[in-house]
């Protein structure tokens, strides 16, 4: 990992896709959420060969430590009619097949009836999220904002999270093609697009398959 993920917990990676690739990716992601009917599509790899060879490419994998294997993928497609802003928070909770009551491991919930868990904090400081972007995404767009080195901090509670957290947040801007590399356990926001246009990211989430406890199982399949 470069020095800027390792002490800033994400990086931005610029032109990691062609224009070839984001023509591709574009209409596949189209298709994917008229299909699905959702602004948000979880479990996309399932639901696309395209997307699912995407996760496990070498482009992907080359910018990841080693060892690590997809585990949850998400579409997030924000149009003018669907503009909404997401609040300061991490990534905490990862997607199982079934739910089991395992030492550390808790609480749990349901997202489109998969069942959701948040693991023991060491899991999560092994992940890598990343999103790619196949639109322009400047800050009047819904850019993701970012709180650099929150993700060192643990578990952080949205009634901990100060003015002054706000106050250093970086707001990574990217073209269509770029992407962002991240710590899921990264204090992540976006505002409400000022000047609202298609803002489509393809969200992908890394975990090394072995430190899941074995009585539970990623509810992705792994290659």
């Amino acid at each position: 990992m470069t020095s800027s993920f390792t002490t800033e917990g994400f990086e931005i990676i610029r032109g990691i896709l062609s224009e070839t690739q984001l023509a591709a990716l574009r209409e596949e992601a189209e298709r994917v959420a008229i299909s699905a009917g959702s602004v948000c599509v979880r479990h996309l790899r399932s639901r696309s060969e395209i997307f699912d060879k995407l996760s496990e490419s070498n482009m992907i994998l080359s910018h990841l430590p080693e060892g690590l294997r997809p585990v949850r993928s998400i579409l997030f497609d924000k149009t003018p009619e669907e503009n909404w802003p997401v609040p300061w928070h991490q990534d905490i909770t990862i997607a199982v097949s079934e739910e089991h009551d395992v030492p550390g491991y808790g609480p749990w919930s349901h997202k489109d009836g998969v069942p959701h868990v948040q693991p023991p904090i060491a899991l999560l400081h092994h992940m890598v999220t990343i999103r790619l972007h196949l639109d322009d995404t400047p800050a009047a767009n819904g850019a993701l904002r970012v709180i650099p080195r929150s993700n060192l901090r643990g578990k952080i509670s949205a009634d901990s999270i100060t003015a002054n957290d706000k106050e250093n947040a970086i707001t990574c801007e990217c073209m269509a093609g770029d992407a962002v590399l991240m710590s899921p356990l990264l204090l992540h926001a976006s505002q409400r697009s000022l000047e609202p246009a298609r803002r489509r990211v393809i969200h992908l989430e890394y975990a090394r398959p072995d430190d899941l406890d074995p009585k539970l199982s990623w509810f992705e399949k792994l290659a």
